[in-house]
């Protein structure tokens, strides 16, 4: 596998671009590679110009969706792309439902380390595999008529499979439901997923990676607070500010893992807007 990837940035907010150039910088760092951001462009029509230089190499982008000429799905109206996307969003529970549901890579906005870290890798995995991209055309124009259609009539929502209720787990012999408005949070260890109950001190195995629960569940009811645990807004029972920036999480019931349960400082300001909304 490659350790070199060239990157190209659709973003019309310099703020942004710099923060996201910073923060892929230390990734480059952690993960021992090589990113190269071979452009930063502000415009649809910018973008459509540089990619239609044959010259031009491009690993995986990140597009902004809302430019200053357009939705950035217009791109792909006007060019063929083979790279993955990964699309930014700011805290729009219609465009993070409208990704999830049609498996299209994602960040929120602001950018976090964790998070970006994280989508560096799933696309490394992803190459070093040959897997396609998520982000393949059909999706994106679909996905591109739906967000038109919002922005002209935000009541008529483009209808979207349910969030999960219930998991099926097995228990000894038998296989039981659980209702997901009893679970109180999902947690990984040692790369098992587990379901804790409010009412039930035993904990139950779950054939699905925290990633998969995390695009099964609803966004509003469930916050994934780091890499381990992802967990219901009714579990929470305390959060203390914690050194560098960080939040210190108290869950109910208390969890059988002996390590904290901690919010880095890049993901705790969007851990406090979900608290508030």
């Amino acid at each position: 596998m490659s350790n070199n990837i060239h990157v190209l940035i659709i973003e019309d907010e310099p703020a942004a671009v710099r923060q996201l150039k910073r923060l892929l910088q230390q990734v480059a760092i952690h993960l021992s590679i090589n990113i190269d951001v071979v452009a930063d462009l502000d415009s649809n029509e910018a973008a459509v110009a540089w990619l239609k230089m044959p010259t031009n190499t491009v690993d995986v982008a990140f597009f902004d969706i809302q430019l200053s000429d357009g939705l950035s799905f217009e791109i792909l109206e006007q060019v063929q792309v083979s790279f993955p996307i990964i699309f930014a969003t700011a805290f729009d529970d219609y465009a993070i439902r409208a990704f999830k549901v049609n498996s299209i890579d994602y960040l929120l906005k602001p950018y976090s380390l964790e998070d970006l870290q994280g989508a560096i890798q799933k696309f490394q995995n992803r190459r070093a595999h040959q897997l396609a991209a998520l982000s393949d055309a059909q999706n994106l124009l679909g996905l591109l008529n739906d967000f038109k259609q919002q922005a002209t009539n935000p009541s008529s929502k483009v209808p979207f499979a349910d969030y999960k209720s219930r998991f099926l787990v097995k228990k000894g012999q038998q296989f039981i439901s659980i209702p997901v408005s009893t679970i109180a949070f999902i947690y990984s260890e040692d790369k098992v997923t587990f379901i804790q109950n409010f009412n039930e001190k035993q904990k139950h195995i779950l054939n699905y990676s925290l990633d998969d629960i995390e695009n099964m569940l609803d966004p509003k009811k469930f916050f994934r607070l780091n890499r381990q645990v992802l967990v219901a807004y009714s579990a929470i029972e305390r959060v203390h500010k914690y050194f560098n920036g960080k939040l210190l999480v108290e869950l109910r019931p208390q969890p059988t893992f002996e390590e904290r349960v901690v919010v880095s400082r890049d993901k705790a300001a969007s851990f406090k807007r979900w608290l508030d909304q």
